[in-house]
């Protein structure tokens, strides 16, 4: 979907992605709510904790544990800035994927 505009790293659960995201510190994580080892309110939290990764912006985009208690949880992490279902048209998401990398979404 990003490949050809971006440069993309996956993870195959939460711990991973949270790892790589301390290490490389990306412009931006497009996080799944229900992963495995690390839920995605826990990553955005754990993320935002620290001071070298709470810069970090992250889109919310998910199909699973989709309701209004989780969104607004993480709507209330200061580096949520989209939240998102899968089912949403790709150039929506890479539309807003592009706002938020150009700070055009706070």
């Amino acid at each position: 979907m990003f490949g050809a505009d971006y440069i993309v790293d996956t993870s195959s659960d939460g711990a991973a992605g949270l790892e790589k995201a301390i290490m490389t510190i990306p412009d931006l994580v497009l996080l799944d709510v229900n992963l495995p080892g690390v839920t995605g309110i826990e990553f955005a939290r754990k993320l935002a904790a620290c001071r070298e990764t709470s810069g970090i912006p992250i889109i919310v985009i998910t199909a699973s544990d989709y309701n209004s208690i989780t969104q607004k949880l993480l709507r209330n992490e200061y580096n949520v800035k989209v939240f998102m279902t899968k089912l949403s048209p790709v150039e929506t998401i890479k539309e807003k994927a592009r706002a938020v990398i150009n700070k055009e979404i706070p």
